[in-house]
């Protein structure tokens, strides 16, 4: 793997990337080191990055391509792991085009398909092994250890420049002059970072941690920047995304009682039921539909 590896043992890999602090950037946060810990034959590198608006792994797998493929070799080397895999989505062509001339023989790309919600862990690890994650079971118990693309570059920069986690890269986006993704220091508020995408051009802005599909509402733009945030989105607060996070659990749940009529399609698409996860979400509604009801109701 001809791209400047740094010699070091799996403990001293492992050593590095604790003194650097490096988490997993995903969102969970978990420490990385603990997670090097485990064995695998597999380490993955989830870089399907399925939520609409952001655009932070597939940019920077294109541009540093070669330092993701380090820090995969360190990962595999730490876990035990004798094969890597990148997963990452077909559209994302330059990231692709950069990183297949420089896959060594023991890492290769697997092609998702371009749709939601490809990056879930467990199907990401079906889609790419084969392999089933049992329900409520963690990837190495079927021999994979699995990281995100900017995690996995902190691995990189932590075992070859003993270099700590003070910055994270994320994306810019929606009602904003200027859409954009940027590299921050931790600890700069979202104020400062909305600036740099030269601020919201709505009235009444709404604000949004991570993605449209599950990331949370933001209350303040004095939050700092940490290293998990996943993205800050701008919409008109009037936005329905914005709305819907502004509701409590009482609220969301009235709405689905009068729109769910049990037809068990949510079952039968759910890709985890779909995989055989004995995981049925109508029944889940069910249950939610009979809770607290008069008893005039259950006569019925």
């Amino acid at each position: 793997m001809n791209v400047g590896l740094i010699s070091c043992d799996d403990q001293t890999i492992r050593e590095r990337v604790q003194a650097a602090g490096v988490v997993g950037a995903g969102g969970a946060g978990f420490p990385t080191h603990i997670k090097l810990q485990a064995r695998a034959d597999t380490f993955l590198v989830n870089a399907a990055e399925c939520e609409p608006m952001l655009k932070v792994d597939q940019q920077l797998m294109a541009q540093q391509a070669s330092r993701l493929l380090r820090g995969v070799h360190y990962a595999m080397k730490a876990t035990g792991a004798s094969s890597g895999i990148i997963a990452l989505k077909e559209k994302y062509q330059r990231a692709i085009n950069a990183l297949t001339p420089l896959l060594p023989p023991d890492i290769r790309l697997h092609i998702l398909p371009d749709v939601y919600p490809a990056g879930d862990e467990v199907l990401t690890i079906w889609m790419a092994t084969g392999r089933r994650v049992p329900p409520a079971a963690l990837p190495v118990s079927v021999g994979v250890v699995v990281n995100n693309v900017q995690t996995v570059l902190n691995i990189a920069r932590a075992v070859e420049q003993q270099y700590p986690v003070t910055r994270r890269t994320l994306t810019v986006n929606g009602a904003v002059a200027k859409p954009i993704t940027v590299t921050v220091p931790i600890g700069m508020s979202l104020r400062e970072v909305l600036a740099l995408a030269g601020g919201a051009t709505v009235d009444a802005p709404g604000f949004i941690n991570g993605g449209p599909m599950m990331g949370s509402l933001i209350t303040s733009l004095d939050t700092p920047v940490s290293k998990t945030t996943g993205g800050l989105l701008v919409l008109p607060n009037s936005h329905s995304l914005i709305q819907r996070r502004m509701q409590n659990d009482r609220s969301v749940l009235a709405v689905a009682k009068t729109v769910c009529e049990q037809c068990r399609l949510c079952t039968d698409l759910c890709p985890r039921h779909l995989i055989g996860h004995e995981l049925a979400p109508h029944l889940l509604v069910r249950a939610r539909l009979t809770t607290n009801s008069s008893p005039r109701r259950n006569c019925y």
